[in-house]
């Protein structure tokens, strides 16, 4: 009888340590899975707007050719800067901030030569220090893009202020603008869409994206978590 019963419980053992390592194999499997899957949403959603980034920065340089030939030369290594950070870390769910923060800078140089200072106030806040913190590629610059586009204005005077801290684990995105009313603003379409998708796969319910707008004004504010909370690496 002894026999049996530690016969059962060595079975017991075997069978218990066998079901315990096969549900950690699936649970791996599991997350790998949903890592991969969320990659690959990640990817649609990212070449939904690169081509249009693209497409309006190139129009943006096709403007200057018959208005200013020697800036439109300098637009175009502007933007050769810009597409070398697209090319070699533009395929990754995430990048240094650092590169993000050089990729707006670039574009904010190229943006510069189509407006006079007096025209256009353009102040910039980042960060010294940006240690390993990612973000996802072209989600801030998105805001510094719709700034340009349906907040300056030829004929009044505009100001855009963008500022990027890190607090408290998180980095905290600042962009106010002037507001147009009379210019058709489409902020609130797909490009919207589309970046609060792309926080919500990477950061669920960490992240915060406040928009407020009194007509005469725009003001984003965007938080995140300096590390994804689902990394699809």
């Amino acid at each position: 009888m002894m026999k049996l019963i530690m016969g059962i419980l060595f079975v017991g053992v075997d069978l218990g340590a066998y079901y315990y390592e096969e549900s950690r194999r699936r649970a791996r499997r599991l997350k790998e899975l949903e890592a991969e899957n969320t990659k690959q949403r990640l990817e649609t959603l990212r070449y939904q707007i690169n081509p249009h980034f693209l497409m309006n920065t190139l129009n943006n340089i096709h403007a200057l050719v018959d208005l200013d030939p020697e800036k439109a030369k300098e637009s175009i290594g502007e933007f050769s800067k810009m597409m070398r950070i697209l090319l070699y870390e533009g395929d990754s769910p995430t990048i240094p901030l650092e590169r993000e923060l050089d990729f707006i800078e670039h574009f904010i140089s190229l943006m510069r030569l189509r407006y006079t200072e007096e025209a256009l106030r353009i102040e910039t806040h980042f960060p010294e220090q940006y240690g390993d913190v990612l973000v996802p590629p072209l989600v801030m610059a998105s805001f510094v893009e719709n700034a340009f586009k349906h907040g300056v204005s030829y004929a009044e005077e505009s100001y855009i202020d963008i500022k990027v801290e890190l607090q408290d684990g998180n980095v905290v995105f600042r962009c106010a603008n002037t507001s147009h009313p009379s210019r058709t603003d489409e902020r609130h379409g797909i490009g919207l869409d589309n970046i609060r998708k792309r926080l919500t796969l990477l950061y669920g319910k960490s992240y915060t994206l406040i928009i407020d707008s009194d007509g005469g004004r725009y003001d984003v504010l965007l938080t995140f978590p300096c590390q994804p909370e689902f990394p699809a690496s």
